[in-house]
C-alpha cells in the first residue's frame, strides 16, 4: 500500500545528457520513493513544446449528423436523381456533388456552380438537422462540416439562391424524382412492402388572405392544430408498415376533406405501389376511419387491394352492443385486449369485422368528457346566474333549445348531463346534475370501442388489430413533420403554389433521409427510439481541425473527432462516421 503526494520536476542524466521528468513521491512499504509519471525530455525540447502551445489553433464544427445524412444522400444518389430527371425534362443543370452512381453530363449553366440537385440536397439535410428559413441556412451550415463534405461554399447560399433553384423544379418532375429515390431506398435497405399505411394531415401557414398566388392550395379548413383562422396546406403520406419509411406523398388543397382526398389519391397510391414492384394481390393498405365512406370503400373493393380500416362506433351501434356480451381475451403483443370477431354484410360486401376495447382510448375519452363537463358546467352556472338576476329575455323554449344545442356539440354530454328549467316565463330558474350512473354505463358499454373491417378473412384477430395499430407509425411521421427541432414543415416562407409543392418535397426527402438513418442505427443494435433523439445525439459529434505552427516550418493541419462518451463512439461506428 502507498499514499500519493504532490508531483514535482526531477532532473536526471543518461549518458551524460540531462533530461527532465515529473515524479510523485509515494510511500511504498513505509518508505518514501520517487515514482516517474511523465518524461519531458531535454530542456530545449520542453521549451519548444511550450512555445508550440502558443501557436496552436483549433476549430471545431458539428459533424456527426450532417456526415451521416450526406453519406445516405450519396448512397441514394439523391442529387443525381434530381438532376437527371430535370435534364430529361429539358432543364439545364449545373455540376452535381459526388454520388454513388455517376450522372450523365449536362450543359453547364452560369451562376454559382451548384446544380439544382445539390441545392435541394443541402436544403433537405439542413431541414433534418435544423429547420430554418432559407435566409438563415448559411449561418447554420457554417457551424457544421456540411459545406466541406460536399465541397460547397455555404456562405453565399442566400434565400434568393434557393428560390431560384426551386423555380427550376416543375410540379410534374417531383413524383418521378421521388419514385427513383424511393426505389433505390427499397433496394438498399430491403424494405418490406407487404403492408402500407396511408393518412393525411394539414399544416397552417401565414399566407395572407389577399395573396392570390397560393389560391387552389392554401385555403381555410378544419385545421388539426386548431388554427382555423389561418390558411392551410394539406399533405397525404404513404409509409411502409414495418419500418415507417415514407414511400409517396402528395400536397393538396387545405380545404379538401380527408374522405374526398382519399377518393382522389387512391389511383395515385395504386400507381405508386405498382411502380415499386409490389403485387397488389398480396398487399394490404391500412387507413383510418376518417378516409372511409361508402363510395371510398367501393373504390378500394375494385382496386384489388387488401385493406384494414375502421368504422365509427356511431354507425355500428348494434354491432357494438352485440360485441359487448361476447368479448374474449386476445393476446396482442405485450398486452391482452378484449375483442369480438364476426363477418357482416357492409356496403354490399362480406367483410370481417373486429370490435375490441382499447383501454388507452377509453381513458382518453373519459378525460375529454371530464374537460367538456367542466366547460359546460361553467356555462350553465353563468346562465343560471343570469336567470336569477331576471335579465334573461328569452322564453323557455328558446333557452331549452340553446342548452340542448350547447350539449349536443360536446362529446356525449347530452347523455350524461341532465337539466331542468323551473318556474314560468319570464321568471325561470335552472338546475342541472351529472348522471354518474349514465357516465359509468357509457364507459362500460361504449367508450374505448374500436370497430375494424377487413377483407383479410384468413388473418388471425391479433394480426388485424396489430395492423391497425401500425397506423400510429404514419401519425408519428406527421408529429415528426411538426417537430420544431428536426424536419419541421414550418417555417415555410413561400407564397406560391409551385414553391409550396417544392418545399413539401424537400421536407419529404428530409424525412426519408432521417428515417433511413434511424433504421440503419436500429438495425445495427443501437438504442435509439426516435429521429429527434438520434439527430440530437449525432449533432454532438464534432470534428476538430488543429493547426500547429512551428518555427521556420509550414503549418501542420490535422483533423480528428473530439473525445466522446463510449455510447456515442459506438453509434458513430455503427453509422460509419469518421
Amino acid at each position: 500500500m502507498y499514499t500519493q503526494t504532490m508531483a514535482s520536476f526531477q532532473r536526471f542524466t543518461v549518458k551524460g545528457q540531462a533530461y527532465w521528468r515529473i515524479v510523485e513521491s509515494r510511500r511504498v512499504n513505509g518508505k518514501p520513493r520517487p515514482v516517474p509519471v511523465a518524461y519531458l525530455g531535454k530542456a530545449d525540447d520542453l521549451l519548444a513544446r511550450l512555445r508550440q502551445l502558443d501557436s496552436l489553433r483549433v476549430r471545431s464544427l458539428s459533424h456527426g449528423a450532417v456526415a451521416a445524412l450526406v453519406a445516405l444522400a450519396q448512397q441514394l444518389d439523391l442529387c443525381g436523381a434530381i438532376d437527371r430527371q430535370l435534364a430529361a425534362g429539358g432543364r439545364r443543370v449545373r455540376p452535381c456533388l459526388a454520388a454513388a452512381a455517376p450522372s450523365p453530363p449536362a450543359p453547364p449553366l452560369k451562376a454559382d456552380g451548384l446544380s439544382v440537385g445539390t441545392s435541394l440536397t443541402l436544403a433537405s439535410i439542413g431541414r433534418a438537422c435544423h429547420p430554418t428559413s432559407k435566409r438563415a441556412f448559411a449561418a447554420w451550415a457554417q457551424t457544421t462540416t456540411l459545406g466541406e463534405l460536399l465541397a460547397v461554399p455555404v456562405t453565399p447560399l442566400t434565400s434568393q439562391h434557393f428560390w431560384d433553384q426551386m423555380d427550376q423544379v416543375p410540379l410534374e418532375a417531383m413524383p418521378l424524382i421521388e419514385k427513383l429515390v424511393v426505389t433505390r431506398a427499397i433496394a438498399l435497405f430491403q424494405l418490406p412492402l407487404d403492408t402500407l399505411l396511408f393518412d393525411g394531415t394539414n399544416f397552417f401557414t401565414f399566407i395572407a388572405s389577399s395573396n392570390r398566388r397560393a389560391d387552389g392550395l392554401a385555403a381555410r379548413g378544419k385545421n388539426k392544430q386548431k388554427r382555423v383562422d389561418l390558411r392551410q396546406v394539406s399533405l397525404a403520406l404513404l409509409c411502409s408498415r414495418a419500418t415507417g419509411v415514407p414511400l409517396w406523398h402528395l400536397t393538396y388543397a387545405g380545404n379538401v376533406a380527408d374522405a374526398k382526398c382519399f377518393a382522389e389519391v387512391l389511383p395515385l397510391v395504386k400507381k405508386r405501389i405498382e411502380e415499386l414492384g409490389a403485387p397488389l394481390q398480396g398487399l394490404t393498405l391500412v387507413y383510418d376511419k376518417g378516409n372511409v365512406s361508402r363510395v371510398n370503400q367501393h373504390l378500394v373493393d375494385e382496386s384489388q387491394l387488401h385493406y384494414v380500416s375502421a368504422l365509427t362506433t356511431a354507425s355500428q351501434k348494434s354491432l357494438v352492443s352485440l360485441a359487448n356480451s361476447q368479448l374474449e381475451p386476445v393476446p396482442v403483443r405485450e398486452e391482452v385486449v378484449q375483442a369480438y370477431r364476426t363477418t357482416r354484410q357492409i356496403w354490399g360486401a362480406e367483410r370481417t369485422v373486429v370490435v375490441y376495447v382499447s383501454e388507452r382510448l377509453r381513458a382518453g375519452q373519459l378525460q375529454g368528457i371530464r374537460q367538456h363537463l367542466r366547460s359546460a358546467r361553467k356555462w350553465l352556472d353563468d346562465l343560471a346566474a343570469t336567470l336569477a338576476r331576471g335579465t334573461q329575455r328569452r322564453d323557455r323554449a328558446r333557452i331549452e333549445r340553446d342548452i340542448e344545442t350547447r350539449l349536443k356539440g360536446r362529446q356525449f354530454l347530452n347523455q350524461i348531463l341532465r337539466f331542468e328549467l323551473l318556474g314560468t316565463d319570464p321568471k325561470l330558474s335552472l338546475t342541472y346534475a351529472v348522471d354518474e350512473a349514465a357516465l359509468q354505463q357509457l364507459a362500460a358499454e361504449r367508450l374505448g370501442r374500436v370497430v375494424l373491417m377487413t377483407n383479410r378473412h384468413e388473418w388471425p384477430t391479433a394480426e388485424i388489430i396489430q395492423a391497425y395499430h401500425s397506423q400510429a407509425d404514419v401519425e408519428a411521421a406527421f408529429r415528426d413533420w411538426k417537430n420544431v427541432d428536426h424536419i419541421a414543415v414550418r417555417p415555410q416562407f413561400h407564397w406560391t403554389v409551385q414553391k409550396l409543392h417544392v418545399h413539401n418535397f424537400i421536407c419529404f426527402l428530409s424525412y426519408l433521409l432521417a428515417k433511413l438513418l434511424l433504421l440503419k442505427a436500429q438495425r445495427a443494435g443501437q438504442a435509439v427510439a426516435s429521429i429527434g433523439s438520434l439527430l440530437t445525439r449525432l449533432a454532438d459529434v464534432r470534428r476538430a481541425t488543429v493547426v500547429r505552427c512551428t518555427d521556420g516550418g509550414k503549418p501542420r493541419v490535422s483533423t480528428m473527432l473530439e473525445e466522446m462518451a463510449p455510447d456515442l463512439v459506438s453509434l458513430c461506428s455503427a453509422l460509419d462516421i469518421r
